[in-house]
């Protein structure tokens, strides 16, 4: 008679994965329960029982006939074992083979448990409307965590093994998977002394691949989003040539990629194939578990690996000297570390899996050509040889818990370079995980600066600048800034995904910063641990940093960041401490009478009541071009040259020792001289406000009182005449010009739409920008 202690008792037992309900076009009856047996003995489960218990406290039983699971490891326990098999690794046992009865997961929710053959529990596990006040069991049951998800696998742990039993959701809200999807729980870490290659795109790229894919002698595996610079695609064709085995694997597309992306997308990949290449695409099923292919990643005979932010397109690997995106890549020459790679890519190469499919040539678009190649001649980058830790992040498996490992360990310093920052997406369980780490970080004095791209500028991308600026600086007090990025002829976009802590980690990825891309695409990044590599690309985020344009506003206070860092402003924080209604724009430091906002908008020195330093102050000099405007018998001035000239009428005398530093000397008046050539002096504005009268709603306004565009006094006028109005005092002249320049400002606040640069995209967009980063 065998001896029970031969055997797993239930302590060895647990749940590990359950998919309480499935349905594709192979099968709608896809539910499994996964047991592991963590013990180092066989565990028999014959007469065990399987119990659902509903939410009316409803119980069914089945026991267990024929059940074994070996030592170390588990079984799926599925109505159709035959479909799971399908999309689903491992063993995989059919219910009715192994239990006595029919056995089923209520749709509406359950208490589910294993009990061993003497009645004891073995695991319980409640989800939906499930009653949690059985046995085995505390607190809330299973929620999904977005309820857009079908075919939700539930993983205990990280599902890799680590099995926490607080008889609790917290065992289960750690983690979750999709059928078919993979749960890898491989090595992801490695310390080497290997030779790296950092490629600071647009600098660098381009010929630094083509040398790499030429050095190629037994196999290239390419898993790419976007595939479309010919340069690239030539050298793989002509590596297959040559007898090197080559295998990519590239993204679908999608019904808003344009038609050029879509035809060259299919017209390069059916090229690969006529060379004899191995083409998969990723995504072309209705059952993929997965948004999309959105890694940038290759290994090279085993023994190398490239992998950045940028699609092997023009944009982010132009020809040498051409203009391109800002994205970051490297290449490392290890061994370890490529069958370390190659091991999670062998995943979405095997065309057995329902994601992936092959390419046939009758993908290849109509009409198209594969585009003529011409000479790439540039210098490569320098590389680094020495001692290194590497890191692999393979989303969505291990990216988030690895992402936030990276961010927890900081003690002085984060600098982040991101395409996008989505703050407000939803892990399902909890805060947004990414956030939360970064805002810890700043809990405890790390200095947190960010580095945005604006060429996608929304609001969700301005929210995600004012958090930094706005919420956790000004409000909160932590060292945090934020910038949107500044690009000049060299570097058009930052397309980048990377991260710099304490001077020594650099993350090099293609993970964008949102929630497609952290739990639903196939994404890959490496963080390296080198003082020495780091210091490579740190170089190049201060570039980034400090690089200025005339247009940027990072801060959106209407101030350009050139501006406001050319005159000692702040070009991340509008607001004004002390003072919540205001924001730098409206400030008037110099006290000139006119704001930062005007001062800009006119061209002159916010620290300079005087710009031009003529004796005129800059309030009279702006009132007086825009007088001129109004009064044919002046030459018309622009605002710029008063400012900064001392004879702006250009009539060979400064204007201070014609009208005095006051303006005193001018006639204030409109001129009429349209009768023929007699002069007759219009009284077109009685009330002296600055709006003609059959424009002034408020004729009578008393004079040197401030108005609105109606010629109206009002509490509701626009914020900006504010500080403009309060010194509008003395003779004529000034009282004139002064009301002059401020109905002029109240109507130039209009322009704040416009500088402000912002479109709120749709959401189906922002998140294309996430999911996809283009």
């Amino acid at each position: 008679e065998p001896n029970p202690a031969d055997f797993a008792t239930k302590d060895d037992l647990r749940f590990t994965r359950f998919m309480p309900s499935a349905s594709t076009d192979i099968s709608s009856d896809m539910e499994f329960i996964e047991i592991s047996n963590q013990g180092d003995k066989l565990a028999v489960l014959n007469g065990w029982t399987m119990r659902t218990t509903t939410g009316s406290m409803t119980s069914y039983n089945a026991t267990v006939n024929d059940l074994m699971i070996q030592p170390g490891s588990s079984v799926l326990l599925a109505n159709d074992a035959d479909a799971v098999r399908v999309y689903e690794d491992g063993a995989v046992v059919d219910v009715d083979g192994a239990l006595d009865r029919n056995f089923y997961f209520p749709n509406s929710g359950a208490a589910l448990q294993l009990l061993d053959g003497t009645g004891a529990e073995v695991d319980t596990i409640v989800y939906g409307n499930g009653p949690v006040s059985v046995s085995g069991w505390n607190g809330i049951a299973l929620a999904e965590p977005l309820a857009s998800l079908d075919n939700l696998i539930y993983l205990r742990g990280s599902g890799c093994g680590d099995t926490p039993d607080t008889d609790t959701v917290a065992d289960w809200h750690e983690q979750w998977s999709r059928l078919g999807g993979s749960t890898f729980c491989l090595n992801t870490s490695i310390s080497t002394t290997a030779s790296v290659t950092p490629l600071l795109g647009p600098e660098h790229g381009l010929t630094d691949l083509l040398a790499w894919i030429e050095s190629a002698s037994t196999s290239l595996h390419v898993h790419m989003y976007l595939l479309q610079e010919v340069h690239l695609v030539q050298a793989m064709i002509d590596a297959q040539n040559r007898g090197v085995d080559v295998t990519v694997v590239l993204d679908y597309g999608d019904s808003w990629w344009k038609q050029y992306d879509l035809d060259t997308q299919r017209g390069m990949a059916t090229e690969l194939l006529s060379a004899g290449v191995q083409v998969s695409w990723f995504g072309d099923t209705g059952e993929n578990p997965y948004a999309y292919i959105h890694s940038k990643v290759a290994v090279k005979d085993n023994a190398s690996v490239w992998i950045g932010s940028g699609n092997w397109r023009s944009s982010s690997h132009p020809a040498p000297g051409d203009a391109g995106n800002r994205d970051w890549g490297v290449i490392v020459d290890d061994a370890g570390l490529a069958s370390m790679v190659a091991a999670h890519l062998a995943f979405d190469e095997n065309q057995a899996r329902e994601h992936i499919t092959p390419v046939m040539a009758s993908d290849a678009p109509t009409g198209w050509t594969m585009p003529s190649t011409s000479a790439i001649v540039g210098e490569t980058a320098p590389s680094i040889e020495g001692q290194l830790d590497a890191q692999l992040l393979v989303c969505p498996d291990n990216c988030i818990d690895d992402l936030v490992a990276v961010l927890d360990t900081a003690e002085e310093e984060i600098l982040l370079s991101l395409q996008y920052l989505d703050m407000d997406w939803s892990w399902g369980w909890g805060e947004n995980p990414i956030v939360a780490a970064l805002e810890t970080a700043a809990q405890r004095d790390v200095r947190l600066r960010l580095i945005l791209n604006g060429a996608y500028l929304d609001e969700d991308i301005q929210n995600a600048v004012d958090r930094f600026n706005e919420d956790w600086n000004h409000t909160l007090g932590y060292d945090t800034a934020a910038v949107v990025m500044s690009s000049d002829d060299k570097v058009t976009k930052l397309h980048n995904k990377g991260i710099i802590v304490d001077g020594e980690h650099v993350l090099v990825s293609s993970i964008n910063w949102g929630d497609s891309a952290l739990v639903r695409n196939r994404e890959m990044g490496l963080v390296l641990s080198s003082e020495s590599v780091a210091s490579v690309f740190i170089e190049s985020w201060y570039e980034d940093w400090n690089r200025l344009d005339n247009t940027t506003d990072s801060d959106q206070d209407r101030l350009t960041d050139a501006w406001e860092v050319a005159h000692g402003l702040n070009r991340t924080m509008r607001s004004v401490a002390g003072d919540p209604l205001s924001d730098e724009s409206m400030l008037d430091a110099d006290q000139d009478g006119l704001t930062n906002f005007a001062e800009q908008l006119h061209g002159g020195d916010p620290n300079l009541a005087d710009t031009d330093g003529d004796c005129i102050t800059d309030d009279l000099e702006v009132a007086w071009a825009q007088a001129s405007a109004l009064n044919s018998s002046m030459d018309d001035i622009e605002p710029i040259a008063a400012l900064t000239l001392w004879d702006a009428d250009q009539d060979g005398t400064n204007d201070s020792e014609v009208l005095g530093c006051d303006l005193a000397g001018v006639d204030i008046q409109p001129v009429d001289d349209t009768d023929g050539g007699d002069t007759t002096v219009v009284d077109n504005d009685q009330d002296d406000d600055g709006v003609v009268n059959d424009a002034d709603d408020c004729p009578d306004t008393a004079p040197g009182v401030a108005t609105d565009a109606q010629g109206c006094s009002s509490d509701q006028r626009a914020d900006l005449v504010g500080d403009s109005t309060e010194n509008v005092a003395g003779d004529g002249a000034q009282s004139f010009f002064l009301i002059l320049m401020i109905a002029a400002l109240i109507l130039s606040g209009g322009a704040y739409v416009v500088l402000r640069g912002m479109r709120a995209d749709s959401e189906s967009v922002k998140d294309a920008i996430s999911e996809a980063a283009f």
